[in-house]
């Protein structure tokens, strides 16, 4: 019976943070009835708008070759026929196989393009695949775009295409919001105009407004807070820019509102990124998926979209410079508060480069798949704080869930000073104070467990390219030059984790593991003091 209620109380304290019009959609949504594409074609004539037109191209990936695809690390062969339901490497997997990618790249000719587009739709009218809304977004915008650069006349691919987004017209993701209420609107936006349907067009617009006035924060981040994920939409954001442009039925006013938007997510990428072009993998977070910092920026500067000089703020996100480390902090509050899918239980985390390489990581992003690993990844053990009582600062759950939330305020936000509190440890009837001191060859990081007679640990994950060397009881030397000093540890341990800054891709790495009382002083000495 308490495994019952825990999990019903479990469940209340994660609904109660969803908006009105979250609950009211997900209850629509058990009662629609699944969609698929058929063969009865509208009986008006479909026009496509050849006047549309992109200046830049992507950056091409290597994602398909001869029936062969690579997603996330896992390479498929379809020998004989492509099995566009294929599952075994998971959903998002599947969803990436049916994104169509692909199609930008310049090694597979137009009509191989064209009989892959031809095969999954073949496919899907035989086997009546149920159409979802967010792979319909992306795919729509690839085949779009596929179509313009190649100034391909109608195909019969096209009646599909309308099919799919008179579909997803209907099916917007009201019941998730965040970054898939934007690939639905960025999708009917183009592919309105694209197919010269005002409706869907004029409905994507008003859709884009709202949500992009919400969704970025007042210093530029994406309100989901993975880097990641803003960089996938900040693309977005420029494509749309781009052709946007050139439509002759362009409203500027629309138009300029997107290039302001741009202009403060390109400023807050740049805060947010590393010297040597990283990103930090806070949330959600991995390589190879978003484009890189380096070609957005250009992107932005192709369209005269510049840096708008703001500060980290709104975010929660704070960074430090010396001459030789850049540190990234992570003070935020589980983002959004609606829509937490991509969090993790990580307040007052930190991610450490030292002369431009890692040096403090983070477990990682490799998986979606509900499971051990995933609740692993989302956990505050797998990330740069303190764990007290073994358990969650936040209640992550379910794979893309959270119930109880740790709520962060900051105290102190100087030059060379940052003290955040959190209370994600109430229930354990005390509060964890963190404080960092900055110096041009010295970290101070100060943790308070303010409260009795709890169990606190500090976890500090190191990149698997260090092989730290304890030297008496509470010094470890990380390499030569950089060294840690914990004052008030009880225990000092290392241990090996798995790291993953890719999906599906794992190194073993060390981490320290601190046992302390209520009082631990971290001190990391860098002695090179050359960059």
């Amino acid at each position: 019976m308490s495994k019952l209620v825990n999990r019903c109380l479990l469940f209340i304290s994660t609904i109660r943070y969803l908006k009105f019009s979250q609950v009211y959609f997900q209850f629509i949504q058990k009662l629609k009835r699944t969609f698929s594409v058929t063969g009865n074609f509208v009986d008006f004539p479909i026009i496509i708008n050849t006047n549309i037109y992109f200046d830049f191209r992507p950056p091409q990936k290597q994602l398909y070759f001869d029936k062969k695809f690579r997603f996330l690390n896992l390479e498929m062969l379809f020998e004989e026929e492509i099995d566009w339901n294929f599952m075994e490497y998971g959903k998002l997997w599947n969803y990436n196989l049916e994104y169509f990618d692909y199609l930008q790249q310049q090694d597979i000719t137009v009509s191989d393009k064209k009989a892959l587009i031809y095969d999954f739709y073949e496919f899907s009218l035989k086997n009546k695949r149920p159409l979802e809304p967010y792979p319909v977004s992306l795919r729509a915008i690839n085949i779009i775009r596929f179509t313009i650069e190649n100034c391909l006349e109608k195909q019969v691919f096209h009646e599909y295409l309308y099919q799919e987004l008179t579909y997803l017209n209907r099916n917007y993701e009201f019941h998730l919001l965040g970054n898939h209420l934007l690939e639905n609107a960025f999708a009917l936006c183009l592919g309105g105009a694209f197919f010269s349907n005002h409706s869907w067009h004029d409905k994507a617009i008003r859709i884009l407004t709202k949500e992009l006035q919400e969704q970025i924060l007042p210093d530029g981040a994406h309100f989901e807070l993975s880097p990641m994920y803003h960089k996938i939409i900040f693309f977005r954001l420029l494509e749309l820019i781009d052709w946007y442009s050139n439509y002759e039925k362009c409203n500027q006013e629309f138009l300029e509102f997107c290039r302001e938007k741009a202009s403060l997510m390109r400023s807050w990428l740049e805060n947010i990124t590393f010297e040597n072009g990283d990103i930090p993998l806070f949330n959600d977070a991995a390589r190879g998926i978003a484009f890189s910092t380096s070609y957005l920026i250009d992107y932005a500067e192709k369209l005269n979209i510049y840096k708008n000089e703001i500060s980290l703020g709104a975010s929660g996100y704070r960074s430090f410079k010396s001459g030789y480390y850049e540190i990234k902090i992570d003070c935020a509050a589980i983002g959004a508060s609606y829509q937490p899918g991509h969090a993790h239980a990580d307040s007052l985390s930190f991610i450490l480069y030292y002369q431009n390489k890692p040096l403090f990581v983070e477990q990682g992003t490799s998986t979606y798949q509900i499971g051990s690993r995933r609740n692993l990844e989302r956990s505050t053990q797998a990330h740069n704080t303190v764990v007290v009582n073994n358990k969650n600062q936040s209640q992550v759950w379910g794979g893309f869930r959270v119930g109880k939330r740790a709520n962060t305020r900051i105290l102190r936000d100087e030059i060379t000073v940052l003290e955040v509190e959190h209370d994600g440890y109430k229930s354990e009837g005390v509060n964890h104070i963190r404080r960092f001191d900055f110096s041009s060859n010295v970290i101070n990081i100060h943790d308070f467990i303010k409260g009795t007679n709890t169990k606190n640990v500090a976890y500090f994950h190191l990149t698997p390219q260090i092989y730290p060397v304890q030297k008496g009881e509470y010094i470890i030397f990380l390499t030569d030059e950089v060294l840690c000093e914990f004052l008030g540890a009880t225990h000092i341990s290392l241990e090996k984790y798995q790291y993953a800054e890719q999906f599906n891709l794992y190194q073993e790495a060390i981490r320290i593991v601190i046992v302390f009382n209520s009082d631990l002083k971290t001190i990391i000495r860098f002695k090179n003091q050359t960059k």
